[in-house]
């Protein structure tokens, strides 16, 4: 097979290269942030993080500063002799995500749980920070 030679291709493709796999790192670095929903209910707010690939040993929920952060690895599939890898596309490495809480969560009582893949925290509100129901009076 012939293929045409152009010489500004040869001093342009080393650039190129480096641009894409450079562009490469940083999609896969934003893949390892977790994406979240967060939702209000009455008595508290709950923050979903995606975090697929994770194991439950691997997260780590930390309260501190007033700063809620999740964070963890995860860990790509070990080759071992005689196995080779095709195509890697996971993601893995170490993940972070923080949030800034306000005075009116009540920092004792967060759990979180753990399942498919997916973290929920649960930030209850304080009582002064819960609404409540005032029932107008008609005279």
């Amino acid at each position: 097979m012939l293929v045409k030679y152009t010489p500004a291709e040869s001093i342009l493709k080393p650039f190129f290269d480096d641009f894409l796999s450079s562009d490469l790192a940083i999609r896969r670095q934003a893949d390892l942030v977790p994406r979240c929903d967060i939702l209000e209910r009455q008595e508290d707010y709950v923050i979903y993080a995606e975090i697929p690939g994770a194991r439950k040993e691997d997260v780590k929920l930390e309260f501190k500063n007033g700063l809620l952060t999740i964070s963890g690895e995860k860990k790509i599939h070990e080759k071992t002799d005689g196995e080779k890898f095709y195509c890697v596309e996971r993601v893995c490495g170490t993940f972070g995500r923080s949030f800034r809480l306000g005075e009116e969560i009540n920092t004792d009582k967060i759990n979180a749980q753990y399942e498919d893949g997916v973290i929920a925290v649960f930030l209850p509100k304080t009582e002064k920070a819960q609404p409540k129901s005032i029932e107008v009076q008609i005279k």
